[in-house]
Parts: C-alpha cells; sequence; structure tokens
C-alpha cells in the first residue's frame, strides 16, 4: 500500500513513517522541510497549495495529514486557521477527488477546547468521550475543530470514504519519562485544563496504523490518550480539587484518566500500552 504522510518530517510525523516502513507500506513524505530520517521517498509541498497537494497524492492508497501549525502560539491567529483548516480541507478535498478512501487527520483533544481555554474548561461530565460538547475558544482549537467539521462534510460528499480523526493529547517520548519519574508533579491544580493527560508517541504511532486498517465506513473521532494522568495526585483528588462540580460517570481508581478511550477500544481495535510510570 502507497501512504502519503504529510507533515512527515515532524517529530511525530517521522515516528509515524518509520512505524509505517515497518509495517511494509511505501511511504511518501509529503512537507515543506526535509525530514531527518530517509526511511521514505520524499516531496516538498505545501498543503494550503491545492494544486500541489491533488498533483503529489495521486496514485495513494491512503493518506496521513500531519500537516499543521500545533499550537496557537506558534503564529498568528490567521496564519493558524489558513494553514491549519485549508490544509485539511485541501487534503480531503484532493482524496475525494481522487477516489482515495483511507484518511487519518492529526486532531486534538483541544477540538473540544481544553487546554487553551481562558478558564477552567465548562465539562457536562467526567470522564469525557467523544460525544461531549465542543467548546474551543482559541485558534488552534477551533482549527482542529473545524478540520474534523471539514471530515463529517467529505464523507456526506463521498460514503465510501474512510476518516480517522486522532484527537492526540500532549504526544511524549519514552526518553522523557525518567526525569518525569524523578521530579513527578504532585502540585494541584497542575494541568487542570489539559484533564492532566498524555500520550507516548509509540501509541500515536500504533493509532495510525490501526486507523489505516479499519473496514468501516464514515468519520469519527477518537481521543488518544494514555490511560492515566500526568501526575503523581491521585486522580479522584484531582478532580475533587478542581472539579468538585462536574458529574461523574464512574469512580475513578488510582491515577486512572480523565478521557474515555472505550471508543477507541471499539472501533480502532486500540488501548494505550505505555505510561510513564513503567520502568522501560
Amino acid at each position: 500500500m502507497k501512504v502519503v504522510v504529510t507533515g512527515g518530517a515532524g517529530r511525530i510525523g517521522q515516528a509515524v513513517v518509520r512505524g509505517l516502513v515497518e509495517q511494509g507500506e511505501e511511504v511518501l513524505v509529503m512537507d515543506t522541510r526535509v525530514p531527518e530520517d530517509k526511511h521514505s521517498d520524499f516531496i516538498c509541498a505545501d498543503v494550503t497549495d491545492f494544486a500541489q497537494v491533488i498533483n503529489n497524492l495521486k496514485g495513494a492508497d491512503a493518506v496521513v495529514h500531519l500537516a499543521a501549525i500545533p499550537g496557537p502560539w506558534r503564529n498568528i491567529p490567521q496564519e493558524v486557521m489558513r494553514v491549519n483548516v485549508m490544509g485539511t480541507y485541501n487534503v480531503l478535498e484532493a482524496c475525494r477527488q481522487l477516489g482515495i478512501h483511507k484518511i487519518v487527520v492529526a486532531s486534538s483533544i483541544n477540538a473540544v477546547g481544553l487546554s487553551y481555554n481562558k478558564e477552567r474548561p465548562r465539562l457536562d461530565y467526567l470522564p469525557i468521550d467523544e460525544n461531549h460538547p465542543a467548546r474551543p475558544e482559541d485558534c488552534y482549537s477551533l482549527s482542529k475543530w473545524l478540520g474534523e467539521q471539514i471530515a463529517d462534510a467529505m464523507v456526506r460528499l463521498e460514503p465510501d470514504m474512510t476518516i480517522v480523526s486522532l484527537r492526540f493529547h500532549g504526544v511524549v517520548s519514552p526518553e522523557w519519562y525518567s526525569r518525569w519519574r524523578q521530579y513527578a508533579r504532585r502540585d494541584i491544580p497542575g494541568d487542570f485544563k489539559g484533564l492532566w493527560g498524555y500520550v507516548d508517541i509509540r501509541d500515536v504511532v500504533d493509532a495510525v496504523v490501526k486507523s489505516i486498517a479499519v473496514t468501516w465506513k464514515g468519520h469519527e473521532a477518537f481521543f488518544i490518550c494514555a490511560a492515566d494522568t500526568s501526575s503523581a495526585v491521585p486522580t479522584m483528588e484531582l478532580v475533587k480539587a478542581v472539579y468538585p462540580d462536574v458529574p461523574l460517570k464512574c469512580e475513578l481508581q488510582d491515577h486512572e484518566g480523565l478521557f474515555d478511550l472505550s471508543k477507541a477500544k471499539r472501533l480502532l481495535n486500540w488501548q494505550p500500552k505505555y505510561s510513564w510510570r513503567q520502568e522501560e
């Protein structure tokens, strides 16, 4: 299978490319900069230019769309929206026109409005799942939410398409974990806007690989997070300190995460394998 990875020169992109190559896929990296790793072919192209996108996606069997500005502070809001929203539209529309029916898109937990909100996120319940209302405020979070809306529109136009939006959370590498364990965070509230979440980059790669393999049609979004929190404080203590008024769907044990991952387990056959608490 030929897979085009947009943004394949980035940190996450290079890990995804290596994972796909290990699976035996033929991979083409499409980016505006040359990747450090030489695991695949490379083409310099800008996802905001539709002609470049459609010309370079020809012949692909699947596309993994990772190219984006990865936060609201990396550029002016107008540029974040232009690159992230226009780039996603161009990639999905090119796939639709070319008959490419397998697409994986990098979304974010912030599509629902969390880490970059001005105040404490408004939550209807915990743990949150993909049915939770989205209330994005900043340009980056809004761009990721709009990307998911574009995917919804595409599958209405072309019901044979399969689009998987993966809502990644604070992607970390295993070499960071020894320091995390040495200086474990015990502060409250800590990362309360992000619900103390994270995800190991190896689990991200596994989610992408499994997303390409699904056989169902349509568009679905999935939280891709670790099963535990990034905090050394037990989860119920964190919740009682910061979200005492938010209804709980269930009692949370030990350091259990605040993202319900059951949809990914059910529809992607994916679940996180790695935790910063594990000794390598």
